[in-house]
């Protein structure tokens, strides 16, 4: 049987008493942003961590996860948390401990192979801090860039603000190391490519800690440019599917702006609103980074594209203010601030984004807001905006508010509408019910859906790995499916 205070001192022991923290504020500080519009109105959540690990090193990694493996202990990895509403920090037992590597903020610097190796707790704006004065830059620009840290970035397969130049973090991982559920430590290493069997770094890049613990992250960097320097391009659209249009060309055409975004009305109004949109319109943008030729060049065919999808070309002033505001829902990740919110307005506000190619996207759009409008009584806005591209296709993030007037509902009226688009999307073939933030154990039950006949992989090389079950159970793999 699970005894906490054995394990305490176990724990203690191992790795010392100053790592193992068990006092409330620790433990319901590692829950993060879940459940924060429950929380505002008093909730507790009834299966809280029964410690907090606090590793600062691989060997530290390496004897907690062999303790608990031995000692059938659930682990929830941990760094900066900022991706924490879908369930993915929280126990689903009273059998937990948070394992944070928020102290394994180690780096090493390679600046005549453009690369670096960082521990898994190493902030993203701290590292860009550190390379920006040798004329480089992570390219990696997350909405969550003021708290993310390496560790999640790699188990969320996260994506940034900058990405259809400088890609994803799949882009721009080129090792790793990691430490599997029975305390062994697996480095792979940092190689440009290699055609020797297949790429381990993908069972545990977007894995959400279900089949080990990344602790360190081998990544590329990238010769950095001021943005004020870059080639800016804004336009409005006579309709949101026409810019759709007119970013499939500009794409398939061969061109790579930095920044790709595409704003229906509702989204653009809540969110921004320097941009005055007639119903039906949309508002599109562009940033391009890269040599300046190339900027120039890029530039210049996506006027030239955007004019024949009947753009209206305008300023730029609201690119500006987007690049400077872009991060600032970052500040609602104070719990603190978040409940005030939560209490004076009772409104809860989201997005959820999903994926699939040209034509795909095109129909996933129109059938949300064919069908979903008028669903729910209390939802408030339902908006759309495409934000990453690719030669194939694209992603949509739909943004949702809702009034709650139960605030222990709040949970439950989200997931009822992600259910509902997620199925929307894996209509059709090429729909992903997730493009870039992972889906946590809210959303886990669909897993199995979206894979289809290749769930059995996952499956087995989750049960090769981690046989006990370890490590963050009910996360991306339901129980029942294992």
């Amino acid at each position: 049987m699970f005894n906490p205070e054995t394990t305490v001192k176990d724990l203690s022991a191992l790795i010392g008493q100053d790592k193992v923290l068990t006092t409330e504020e620790a433990i319901t500080g590692s829950m993060g942003m879940e459940f924060s519009f429950e929380r505002a109105f008093g909730y507790v959540y009834p299966h809280p961590a029964k410690a907090v690990v606090k590793v600062t090193s691989t060997e530290d990694v390496s004897k907690v996860l062999k303790y608990c493996n031995e000692n059938g202990i659930n682990i929830l990895a941990r760094t900066g948390g900022s991706r924490s509403q879908e369930s993915s920090l929280v126990p689903i037992d009273d059998n937990s401990i948070v394992l944070d590597g928020a102290g394994m903020d180690s780096y090493e610097i390679d600046e005549y192979n453009m690369a670096a190796c960082v521990g898994c707790g190493m902030p993203i704006a701290r590292l860009e801090e550190i390379v920006r004065p040798m004329g480089m830059t992570t390219g990696h620009f997350p909405q969550s860039f003021p708290l993310a840290q390496y560790g999640g970035l790699v188990s969320t397969r996260s994506m940034g603000q900058f990405s259809t130049y400088f890609g994803a973090i799949e882009d721009m991982l080129v090792g790793l190391e990691v430490v599997l559920a029975d305390g062994t430590v697996c480095e792979i290493r940092p190689v440009p490519r290699r055609a020797v069997g297949p790429d381990l770094k993908n069972i545990f890049m977007g894995a959400e800690g279900v089949m080990g613990f990344i602790t360190k992250a081998y990544i590329k960097l990238f010769k950095y440019r001021p943005h004020a320097d870059l080639w800016k391009g804004a336009y409005i659209m006579p309709s949101y599917l026409e810019g759709i249009e007119a970013i499939r060309e500009i794409m398939t055409e061969g061109y790579k702006p930095a920044v790709t975004r595409l704003y229906d009305k509702p989204d653009y109004d809540h969110n921004y609103g320097t941009v005055e949109l007639e119903d039906g319109e949309a508002y599109m943008f562009f940033v391009n980074d890269g040599p300046e030729a190339v900027q120039k060049v890029t530039g210049d065919a996506i006027d030239k594209i955007a004019a024949k999808h009947g753009a209206h070309q305008i300023g730029t002033e609201a690119i500006d203010h987007w690049l400077e505001h872009v991060d600032d829902l970052c500040s609602m990740a104070d719990l603190e601030t978040t409940s005030k919110a939560y209490r004076e307005t009772k409104l809860s506000y989201g997005a959820i984004t999903i994926a699939g190619n040209w034509a795909d996207l095109k129909a996933i759009y129109k059938d949300v807001n064919t069908e979903l409008p008028g669903k729910y009584e209390n939802q408030t806005l339902l908006g759309g905006h495409v934000s990453h591209c690719y030669h194939n296709g694209a992603n949509i993030y739909f943004v949702y508010e809702f009034r709650i007037d139960d605030p222990m509902e709040a949970s439950n009226i989200v997931a009822k509408f992600f259910e509902d688009v997620d199925r929307i999307a894996l209509r059709y073939k090429s729909g992903t019910i997730e493009h870039h933030h992972g889906i946590g154990k809210g959303r886990a039950f669909l897993c199995p859906i979206e894979h289809g006949t290749s769930y059995e992989v996952m499956r087995r090389i989750k049960n090769a790995l981690d046989p006990n079950h370890i490590m963050n159970p009910g996360t991306l793999m339901p129980l029942d499916s294992l």
